[in-house]
């Protein structure tokens, strides 16, 4: 107390305290007097003075933890390289005395890429050398107890408007992180070690076959690997092989017989069948085992069990089995939706239970996967997209470039004593489905869902148009191909399947325009254009259809191929209606039909789509040469809609057609409600069943 009895506080006390609790929360200003400031005594309240807060760590102690957190980094990413006696050692010596160093003297496993191997991406897909920010949670994902990443909730994810944006990036970071690149590096040497390693567990006897006789399964493995692993990637070699001998958990007998069932109508061998003359009793054995294993399997998320999934999904499509490929390929779905797979999950060097290079890798095959199988089976059935781009966070970037530079010759074929083997190129072909499958999906559901378009189609036209041509523009050279039949050996399959799926999809973009075009109303201009691009289209497609056909012939060829055999017929069939039997236009529809005749056999959906053609052509009046023969890169016909009656191309596609008129194509939407889709129809042409 002052002389004069008024309560005062020295400045030291000023400077020891902080406001009281009463005025902390109220957030007014405390004058901090003793024994009670005034705030308290006009409310009649106890004055409590704040706890002191913890001191602020000194820049010496942040330096120290700084250098600490880098030499432990440093450590276990180095550890991570040595063979596995060192490591072990390596990790003992610092569990006893705390020494986190490494014997300069052991070799560290080779990580280098060869020179070869580039790394060929898109747009929005170029090689980052962004270190990788460690932290345990990322997009709505956590470490739970058992080091498994789980989804835990909705995320916002910050994406930019252009065609192939980047999906999951990451921010930069401090130094002492792994660049993908290094990721990169490690996983392409994981995999080169570890195809040494299978062949050396299966002369041992370690591999797991689920009692299928070593010969026979060796042999379905070997199909797989170089006939239907390529078409999506789904299949991951060096983990699979891995966990195949020790019971990790890559591997499950589910996923192994499912291979064996999906390949299974590729082999000759006798024992794969229930009945040797009957085609379709290929691989039921493995089918019936799969059933078994299926019930525990379905009680937890695995991805070994989303690969079954997508593998058993992708197989009974291609038989006819429609509603069963649904339900399978939804399983493989809301697994990964569960697991949270469809947030990247980048190893963390230096964090406890981070992934490993290959693990992200497998990731990343396994939901893009997902996401190009959900946009074809979505076309064939008629159903809007079940997984799109908004719910993906995955970047189409992937680590391990091992099967692009591979050397692959057809031992799955009929031709492969006649193929000298080509490059691979598997990653970036795969890289480049996938960005198409972004736009692919975009065309599902602004042009061909059931409600109108939320954008003018004006510009939605002119701005997927330019998507696809893009996409084109910037395919790496090595998988750049010429749709006109050249000198020496063709590309590999999936090179060339990629090409073909690009130009259905270029009339799947361009075609409903000149369905929607009444004649009396509409812009010959507009119509035209959007024709010439169908036209265009067919012709590349029925050339490298016919190339694909020489050199690896189209018995079992995949249903992709098939469907882009049916797009073509329809465009070609509706030029031969008016230039004639003789034109090149109806010698390239007698290309198609035989191709889909080929494989109508065992493929329900090809028996429809062949049927669909024939009943077009006599609707039309089509008339086919005595003999089809192939297409060459020239044509007699007149080029490009030239001279075609372009009202009568509108009225072939029939059905209660709206009354469009394109002389103002920027004020168009499409009326709502249903309208009867035309005999051909390219969109849910198949149905279920």
């Amino acid at each position: 107390m002052s002389p004069d009895g008024s309560r005062s506080a020295s400045p030291a006390n000023r400077r020891s305290r902080k406001a009281c609790q009463y005025c902390f929360k109220r957030k007014i200003k405390c004058d901090m007097l003793e024994p009670s400031c005034t705030n308290c005594l006009e409310h009649r309240k106890e004055c409590i003075p704040s706890a002191s807060g913890r001191p602020r760590p000194t820049h010496s102690r942040i330096d120290h933890l700084e250098e600490e957190n880098q030499r432990l980094r440093s450590f276990l990413f180095r550890v991570s390289s040595l063979p596995p006696e060192s490591s072990a050692q390596a990790l003992e010596r610092w569990a006893r005395l705390g020494e986190v160093q490494v014997d300069e003297n052991v070799e560290v496993m080779d990580g280098g890429l060869e020179a070869a191997i580039t790394n060929d991406l898109l747009p929005g897909t170029a090689e980052r050398s962004t270190p990788i920010r460690p932290t345990f949670t990322v997009h709505g994902m956590s470490l739970d107890r058992n080091s498994r990443y789980a989804a835990h909730g909705p995320t916002s994810a910050l994406f930019d408007n252009l065609d192939e944006r980047d999906f999951g990036s990451y921010e930069p970071s401090a130094g002492g992180t792994v660049s993908e690149k290094e990721l990169g590096e490690q996983a392409t040497s994981k995999c080169a070690e570890e195809r040494h390693m299978e062949v050396i567990n299966a002369v041992s006897g370690r591999l797991d076959f689920d009692g299928v006789s070593p010969d026979l399964a060796m042999h379905l493995l070997a199909l797989h690997w170089n006939r239907q692993h390529f078409a999506f990637l789904i299949s991951y070699r060096p983990l699979f092989t891995r966990d195949m001998a020790c019971g990790g958990p890559y591997f499950s007998k589910l996923l192994l017989n499912a291979i064996f069932f999906s390949v299974a109508k590729f082999s000759a061998r006798p024992e794969v069948y229930d009945d040797p003359l009957d085609q379709n009793t290929a691989g039921r054995r493995f089918l019936r085992r799969v059933k078994e294993l299926l019930g525990e399997a379905l009680d937890q998320s695995r991805i070994p069990t989303i690969q079954a999934m997508l593998l058993l999904s992708s197989s009974l499509f291609a038989l006819g089995h429609q509603s069963a490929a649904w339900l399978y390929n939804g399983i493989a779905r809301e697994m990964i939706l569960d697991l949270g797979l469809n947030y990247d999950c980048l190893p963390r060097a230096g964090v406890e239970g981070g992934l490993k290079a290959e693990e992200t890798e497998i990731r990343r095959r396994i939901v893009w996967a997902a996401f190009i199988y959900d946009k074809i089976i979505s076309l064939y059935q008629g159903r809007p997209v079940s997984f799109d781009e908004d719910r993906m966070h995955v970047p189409h970037r992937f680590l391990d470039r091992y099967e692009e530079q591979e050397l692959w010759t057809p031992f799955a074929y009929a031709s492969h004593l006649h193929y000298p083997g080509r490059p691979a190129r598997a990653i970036c072909t795969f890289t480049a489905l996938c960005s198409l499958s972004v736009i692919m999906g975009r065309i599902i559901t602004q042009i061909y869902a059931d409600k109108a378009l939320p954008d003018r189609p004006a510009e939605l036209l002119r701005r997927l148009s330019a998507s696809l041509d893009k996409w084109k523009e910037a395919l790496p050279p090595d998988i750049a191909i010429d749709p006109s039949p050249q000198d020496g050996a063709a590309p590999p399959p999936h090179v060339m399947s990629l090409h073909l799926v690009y130009y259905t999809v270029v009339t799947l973009l361009h075609r409903p325009f000149v369905e929607w075009g009444h004649h009396r109303h509409a812009d010959p201009g507009v119509v035209e254009m959007c024709w010439a691009r169908c036209e265009e289209a067919a012709r590349g497609a029925t050339a490298l259809l016919s190339w694909y056909r020489e050199t690896f012939t189209l018995a079992r060829a995949p249903y992709l191929i098939s469907y882009t055999t049916f797009v073509a017929a329809t465009i070609h069939v509706r030029i031969a209606a008016q230039r004639g039997s003789s034109s090149e236009a109806a010698r390239s529809l007698g290309v198609c039909l035989e191709a889909l005749e080929e494989n109508a056999a065992t493929n329900t959906g090809v028996r429809k789509m062949f049927s669909t053609i024939s009943g077009l052509m006599g609707r039309l009046g089509v008339v086919l040469p005595s003999r089809s023969e192939p297409p060459g890169a020239a044509s007699t016909d007149v080029m490009l809609s030239d001279g075609l009656d372009l009202s009568a191309i509108i009225r072939s596609f029939g059905g209660d057609l709206p009354n469009v008129d394109f002389s103002d194509l920027s004020a168009f939407t499409v009326p709502l409600g249903p309208t009867e889709p035309p005999q051909d129809n390219l969109y849910g042409f198949l149905g279920l069943s």
